[in-house]
């Protein structure tokens, strides 16, 4: 079978694709045949040797950590139920590959029928950290968001978060992200290529900021314009904000598996949709990495196995 490999720190275009044995099942195995796996941050910052210190790794390696797909054998110690199935979930070996083996039972999740395993690719690394921010940062209907990334695989379940909640958002986005952003939900949109300064004149005063895109001169920026702010970040373990009375924090642990449920039936029940961008064959992971990584994004690349 096929499998995207990492080979070195060097980045985007050192992936390789090649053979490896099918996985060797046990008792404690589901077999999955791979569908989708999500094109996300993590991807090239661990190509490019960036979370070493944070997240260690030994190479050669497969990529990727999450996944969508059909279960095809089940171990005599496994759900026999998940035959079949569609599922979602974690791999820590990795999963950008034809056939996963999947060994520990919590990081497995079953779709509804109601919902595309497109769609439920994309909440690990998007709807997942969408729906932990808005925890983390204890949001009130009252409150005025400021959120940075606003449109990509986690912006754009963030601010559908949000407005569930009634609060006003506040979008940093690209001039060509308009239209999606305001059909996310989004109250007011700020292009964050222009001048900044001068379009915070123009929008209500947020009191608390959601930085998904990780830019300390970003947020520098912002935070120059404003005294109290409340700012959460979950791209950037450590910021020193600009005023002594701004606070900041930064999680990225788990919502746990009722967090994953919850997003589901919210997926089931259209109470949010998911935005994928669009679907590559995993052939073209390179090509499908720059764009994610490069162009204006607006929701999350899928690659199809």
């Amino acid at each position: 079978m096929k499998a995207v490999i990492q080979s070195s720190f060097e980045g985007i275009t050192a992936l390789k694709l090649r053979d490896i044995l099918e996985p060797h099942m046990s008792a404690m195995s589901v077999l999955i045949k791979n569908r989708y796996t999500p094109v996300i941050p993590w991807d090239w910052l661990s190509e490019e040797g960036q979370l070493q210190n944070f997240n260690p790794v030994k190479l050669p390696r497969i990529i990727g950590y999450s996944f969508g797909g059909i279960v095809e054998k089940v171990g005599a110690l496994r759900n026999q139920k998940l035959l079949g199935k569609k599922v979602f979930g974690f791999n820590p070996q990795g999963t950008h590959t034809q056939l996963i083996n999947s060994q520990i039972p919590p990081l497995l999740i079953e779709v509804p029928t109601k919902v595309s395993l497109e769609d439920a690719t994309t909440i690990i690394g998007g709807a997942d950290a969408a729906l932990l921010a808005v925890k983390q940062s204890k949001i009130r209907h009252n409150d005025i968001v400021l959120v940075t990334g606003a449109t990509g695989g986690v912006g754009s379940y963030l601010i559908q978060l949000l407005k569930l909640m009634k609060t006003t958002v506040i979008a940093f986005t690209r001039k060509e992200n308009y239209s999606f952003a305001q059909n996310l939900g989004a109250d007011y949109i700020i292009d964050f290529t222009q001048d900044i300064k001068h379009q915070l004149q123009l929008v209500p005063k947020p009191n608390k900021i959601i930085d998904t895109a990780g830019s300390v001169p970003l947020l520098d920026t912002i935070s120059h314009n404003y005294e109290k702010l409340t700012i959460f970040s979950l791209s950037l373990p450590k910021y020193k904000p600009i005023n002594s009375i701004q606070t900041f924090s930064f999680s990225n642990k788990s919502i746990g598996i009722k967090g994953y449920q919850q997003l589901l039936s919210m997926l089931e029940n259209k109470q949010i949709s998911a935005s994928i961008n669009q679907i590559l064959p995993f052939q073209e992971v390179i090509q499908a990495q720059q764009i994610a990584k490069f162009r204006p994004s607006q929701g999350r690349i899928l690659l199809e196995y």
